[in-house]
């Protein structure tokens, strides 16, 4: 029996290294065979987490967005320890930090693709790079590739639209009689509706508590940094926030809480006690020991305090202004960074159409997707890679058992 994968990322790679490592156990007539469209294989993993590869996250549970819970069976069945255990078999440990992201022990993401790769290579995995899927087509029961190749089984591992700059996996879907869900980027930067109040603070860092609101409901509410660009906002908080922004269909504002430590009551005691204890003080210089000069700056202005003032002459309700802009600065959001800047897709192959306990299509037997390509997808934090392990495993895993039940 011969198996193509089409993407050799982390879903693909997965599905390949554990599909060659049974076949070897199981002394199976199969062969693996990988088409990657770039000149290397992984090239996508080697830039998730900063480059250092977030594989996992302590944390499991409801932190994706998919149809009727449709990752549950294979996260539950490829969970933590068992992911763990995988790449524990090909030479890889981990080490978690305080919020639960799990990281190679090497600190580096290319330990995570050698790992893979090699495994590949010393199975025996057929790695093709550099080759582009066209055509997809299944014929006389084959799957046919390129009009040229053929194979018994064929794995779906494209991933998404984010970040990359060779994609067809909709295509190819489209081609086997699989629609496809809308598509967003997600996990991306969010755009200011007013420039000019992010962009004198571009490049500063500050955290709190964001909650994002589409009118006045509340939508999802992060506990993070945020980090100021010269059109809008970013950093982990907001990346979170904006996989909920991205599916948002009205109006849609941040408020973010930048002294989240203290409640309102509390932050005017101590605005106005330092204030009276300082008359002498410059108003520039009020907020600094609360957040960052600059933010404070922008504090200031948008409560209409001048900053060459004296703090000794605020009154009351100024004080009261100002720390309401500090527990609830408004940034109104015109929009998001397309694929190009995005982490992860939202949408894809519509998971109505293959079954979530193997990962194959419901209309095309032999036809798997695994990974982002279908219309899954995760917080920050390790999840989407959680997803795109354990879904190669699981898909792997439905072939080896179907071969041994022929077998036996």
């Amino acid at each position: 029996m011969k198996v193509a994968i089409i993407g050799a990322g982390a879903s693909g790679l997965a599905c390949a290294v554990s599909l060659i490592k049974k076949v070897k156990e199981n002394n199976l007539p199969l062969s693996v065979t990988v088409f990657e469209a770039n000149d290397k294989a992984g090239k996508k993993i080697l830039a998730t987490g900063n480059g250092r590869c977030n594989l996992m996250n302590k944390n499991e549970g409801d932190y994706y967005f998919c149809r009727d819970g449709f990752v549950r069976f294979a996260l539950n069945k490829y969970n933590v320890k068992s992911n763990l255990d995988f790449f524990a078999s090909l030479g890889l440990y981990t080490r978690s930090d305080e919020e639960g992201r799990i990281y190679p022990l090497s600190n580096q993401a290319s330990g995570v693709l050698d790992a893979l790769r090699l495994a590949c290579e010393g199975y025996g995995v057929k790695l093709v790079t550099d080759y582009t899927v066209n055509i997809v087509k299944k014929e006389n029961g084959k799957f046919i590739i390129n009009n040229d190749l053929c194979f018994d089984k064929l794995v779906l591992a494209c991933g998404g639209k984010a970040a990359v700059k060779k994609f067809n996996g909709y295509e190819l879907l489209d081609q086997l009689g699989h629609n496809v869900t809308k598509v967003y980027p997600s996990l991306t930067k969010l755009e200011v509706r007013d420039s000019k109040l992010v962009k004198p603070l571009k490049g500063i860092r500050q955290k709190g508590v964001f909650t994002l609101y589409e009118g006045n409901k509340k939508i999802a509410t992060e506990k993070g940094e945020l980090l100021f660009t010269d059109y809008g906002i970013s950093g982990i908080a907001v990346m979170q926030l904006s996989a909920f922004a991205v599916r948002c269909k009205g109006d849609i504002k941040i408020n973010a809480d930048f002294v989240n430590e203290l409640t309102y009551e509390e932050l005017v005691l101590a605005i106005e006690r330092f204030a009276r204890n300082s008359p002498g003080l410059i108003n520039e210089n009020l907020l600094s020991g609360l957040v960052s000069k600059r933010l404070g700056w922008s504090v200031l202005k948008a409560s209409g305090i001048s900053l060459d003032g004296y703090s000794g002459l605020l009154t009351k309700k100024e004080i009261k202004m100002i720390s309401s802009r500090l527990k609830s600065f408004e940034f109104i959001i015109s929009g998001y960074k397309g694929f190009e800047e995005a982490q992860v897709t939202a949408g894809g192959a519509d998971t109505a159409l293959f079954k979530s306990k193997t990962m194959e299509s419901v209309k095309v037997k032999g036809l798997y997707c695994i990974g982002e390509l279908l219309d899954v997808d995760g917080l920050c934090g390790g999840y989407n890679l959680h997803w795109a392990w354990s879904s190669g495993r699981l898909c792997a895993d439905s072939i080896i058992n179907e071969q041994l039940s022929r077998k036996g």
